[in-house]
């Protein structure tokens, strides 16, 4: 199908530079995607999926400045010749990050926030909010404050909000991001639906494309602006040879340790009603711990109570008085304060100045020095948040889904860097949703369902996950 369709796209020559930068972050795109499709882009970290998607909904460069040329168009009409209200009609943007998009303290106001704005009648705003929310698995959160959830709550939030406008094209900016096993499940479900009866055109960048063979896209490959790889829908691809993140093979690199640099004993926590319950457990020099588990089971929570970011109810946290914290957030942007990725580096840094451009380059920042952090793209202030972390040398590092927005190349970095503070005989304690790469990393696994809790070595954690009939967390069910 075609772009002479009324669901179709087509772009045009799209170039895109953004204007704080030098090189373009979109160059000379051309490509037809048609109405009903579905197509999966990927690329390394940066090299301009997220632009596209902010350009087709209409995000640049009407609110992001930047300099465009070239065109795209929707069943012929350009979208940059289209009102705002009617380009919102057709067009539903779900970002990276759901806290850039979540404008309202209550899950019922966020859903219904897109359709009152449309002006429908308030008995089609509810009927829409009812929808999404059971689409979406988010029913039971409905009278929830949107700062209360997890971010995987929000990520589902995020999406039912976009579905509530009922767009017949949808955007999908790292879907699966923070969403666990279950949650990737029931996406998948929802859009190969949609394939099946032609009902929506999907358009979803991903890093884990892995994640999406169940929907069977056709793939497109991008690198530093370009268009460089078409890949038909169906076709066997090698993912790791495209630099994408496919399998992994055994990534563990343990370095004995003789110590406990942090432990936690009978650990109890809640936000006014319980969330963990009697949790006691070790970080051991030289080990890296992952923790796993479904969206709102605590993981984040525990992290805050290891680094002393909250007070336990009930039990305790007892850290080494040489123990130096280095601490990720799930979110970029709650640790990032300076104007430029320079200045960024230089707050808190441990070490001689004229080590922080060898760790930029490590970190593949070098070109972005003098940028704002907070306009990169969330990978690429993913990355600088664990450069910060690493550069005040800690020998205890805790890290919230570390590998968001990450191609295989730049996962392969953290994890090197991690293996590192190990290998000195530091601890490390990470929360992912990348099950399949946390069996492969991980000497020890924590998994973490509120007031059920596992912790041994990988293999003993999974059998234990099979054997109580929850296997969506291991490695077998994510591959």
């Amino acid at each position: 199908m075609l772009s002479s369709e009324p669901g179709g796209i087509e772009f045009l020559d799209l170039s895109v530079r953004y204007v704080d930068r030098a090189a373009d972050a979109l160059d000379g795109i051309r490509e037809k995607i048609g109405e009903g499709e579905a197509v999966a882009i990927a690329g390394p970290s940066g090299c301009g999926k997220t632009t596209l998607c902010l350009t087709l909904a209409g995000f640049v460069p009407s609110m992001i400045p930047a300099r465009v040329s070239g065109d795209v168009t929707l069943g012929g009409i350009s979208i940059f010749a289209s009102p705002p209200e009617s380009l919102a009609r057709r067009v539903g943007l779900v970002q990276q990050d759901p806290d850039a998009q979540i404008c309202t303290l209550g899950v019922w106001q966020e859903v219904a926030f897109g359709p009152e704005n449309l002006g429908l009648p308030a008995g089609e705003v509810r009927a829409r909010v009812e929808r999404a929310l059971e689409a979406t698995g988010i029913g039971a959160l409905r009278d929830r404050k949107t700062t209360t959830l997890s971010g995987g709550e929000k990520q589902r939030l995020a999406i039912a909000s976009i579905l509530a406008m009922e767009p017949s094209i949808l955007l999908f900016d790292e879907p699966t991001s923070n969403l666990d096993p279950r949650g990737v499940a029931d996406l998948l479900a929802l859009l190969r639906g949609w394939k099946e009866r032609g009902e929506k055109t999907l358009v979803v960048v991903e890093h884990r494309v892995d994640a999406l063979r169940a929907l069977s896209p056709r793939l497109l490959l991008l690198d530093r602006g370009c268009l460089v790889e078409r890949y038909p829908a169906r076709e066997r691809i090698d993912y790791a040879r495209l630099g994408l993140r496919g399998e992994w093979s055994r990534l563990r690199s343990k370095a004995e340790g003789d110590r406990d640099l942090l432990a936690m004993d009978g650990l109890s926590f809640g936000y006014g009603s319980p969330l963990l319950e009697d949790v006691s457990l070790s970080i051991r020099s030289g080990e890296v711990l992952a923790v796993i588990g479904p969206n709102g089971g605590g993981k984040t929570t525990l992290l805050r109570l290891l680094a002393g970011l909250e007070t336990p109810d009930a039990g305790r946290v007892d850290r080494r008085s040489d123990a130096r914290v280095g601490f990720v957030f799930q979110h970029p942007h709650h640790q990032i304060f300076e104007r430029t990725v320079r200045q960024e580096m230089e707050l808190g840094h441990s070490g001689p100045a004229s080590a922080i451009p060898d760790e930029l380059r490590a970190a593949r920042l070098t070109e972005l020095e003098g940028a704002a952090p907070l306009s990169l793209s969330l990978g690429e202030q993913r990355r600088l948040t664990v450069a910060t972390a690493l550069a005040r040398r800690p020998n205890l590092l805790l890290l919230d889904e570390p590998f968001i927005g990450q191609d295989r190349r730049n996962v392969l970095w953290i994890v090197d860097r991690l293996q590192g503070v190990a290998a000195d005989g530091g601890g490390v304690a990470l929360v992912t949703h990348d099950i399949a790469l946390a069996a492969a990393i991980a000497d020890r696994i924590l998994y973490l369902d509120r007031a059920t809790w596992r912790l041994g070595e990988p293999e003993d954690v999974f059998a234990w996950l099979r054997a109580t009939g929850d296997p969506a967390f291991t490695p077998e069910a994510a591959a």
